[in-house]
């Protein structure tokens, strides 16, 4: 009993664990023959088998409910324990009685009062099941609804994995369609603007439409849609930038609230740009700190002539973030909160 309970907890295939049940059971209880019935809308469907012949199992391939043994216990929902069939003339043991058994034994397989099909054994060489054996059955039955349960669930939640992946895929898709044609007209709407000012006005919005892009791409590609790795989000802003690759030093996986990605990347967007105008190379570490539960985003390598930290977008974005920022001797270092689950 334990072994087969801990095989059938364990089991990943809902018809092989039956098989493998069948195979530990066989010989204790002398066994020769099991039918292992599914559940679809209003008929049951033979999902595992053993000790037929092929067309003894595609005769029995399919029942209706209260057709044959099976077909009764899964509509009344109880036990039958059906004894003496080969001299039965009882039409609901026709079958059975066609395979050749005088014994058979079949539990509704049922769970939280929802149905899920049927398990049965069978004998060609006894014609009953002792009390002791068919307790044993019906709880071995039982474990397997369990267990039938349990694999459907993870079924249902893949499935909706998968779903919720197409449909953040498909939203993806169209939110950087749509982000791209932004950035196009407002190109666009540059380049014919005869204002110097104006036009580059025009050009400072195109780039941040860009990087609210590309902060878009790991957000919605994130396993837990409420937060962003730090990491992710800086990798993909320094994109199209000559940023060299960001290094992560003590702090593995840092996030941020996903409805913060975006401020974030517009600030270190901003830090960039004002402190590499000619295009220099600069560098993005993050050091992680436990004893003050803060996490420092290091920006080196810039220009310190210009303002880097006291234009109202940066005051903005840092406000929002609830995080502080420092310059000095070319770095920028700004330190987040890291929330209590982070520690």
């Amino acid at each position: 009993m334990a072994e087969a309970a801990e095989r059938l907890l364990a089991a990943d295939d809902s018809a092989r664990m039956v098989d493998e049940l069948f195979a530990l059971i066989r010989s204790e209880l002398r066994l020769d023959v099991f039918f292992n019935y599914r559940l679809e809308q209003d008929r049951l469907v033979l999902e595992a088998h053993a000790g037929l012949t092929e067309e003894q199992a595609a005769a029995g391939a399919e029942l209706a409910l209260g057709q044959a043994v099976c077909g009764c216990a899964a509509r009344e929902r109880r036990r039958y324990h059906v004894t003496g069939v080969q001299a039965s003339d009882d039409p609901l043991v026709a079958f059975v009685k066609q395979v050749g058994l005088d014994a058979y034994a079949c539990t509704p397989l049922v769970y939280g009062g929802e149905l899920i099909g049927t398990l049965g054994f069978g004998r060609r060489w006894a014609d009953r099941f002792s009390d002791d054996e068919i307790s044993l059955l019906h709880t071995l039955c039982h474990y397997v609804a369990l267990a039938k349960h349990r694999l459907q669930l993870e079924q249902d939640l893949r499935a909706g994995i998968e779903q919720r992946e197409r449909l953040l895929n498909e939203l993806n898709h169209r939110v950087r369609n749509a982000l791209q044609l932004a950035v196009s007209m407002v190109r666009l709407e540059a380049a014919s603007e005869a204002d110097r000012a104006c036009a580059a006005a025009l050009a400072r919005v195109g780039d941040r439409i860009e990087v609210i892009a590309a902060a878009h791409r790991p957000i919605y590609a994130a396993d837990d849609l409420r937060t962003v790795e730090v990491a992710e989000l800086l990798r993909a802003v320094s994109t199209g930038l000559k940023t060299s690759t960001v290094r992560v030093i003590g702090a593995p996986r840092t996030t941020l609230p996903i409805e913060q990605g975006v401020a974030f990347a517009l600030l270190i967007h901003t830090i960039l740009t004002l402190g590499c105008p000619s295009g220099e190379p600069a560098s993005i570490e993050i050091v992680g700190d436990a004893s003050t539960a803060t996490v420092d985003v290091i920006v080196k390598g810039l220009n310190m002539q210009a303002d880097l930290l006291g234009g109202r977008f940066q005051r903005a974005f840092l406000r929002q973030l609830s995080a502080s920022a420092a310059s000095d001797a070319g770095a920028v270092t700004i330190t987040l909160p890291v929330r209590s689950d982070e520690r």
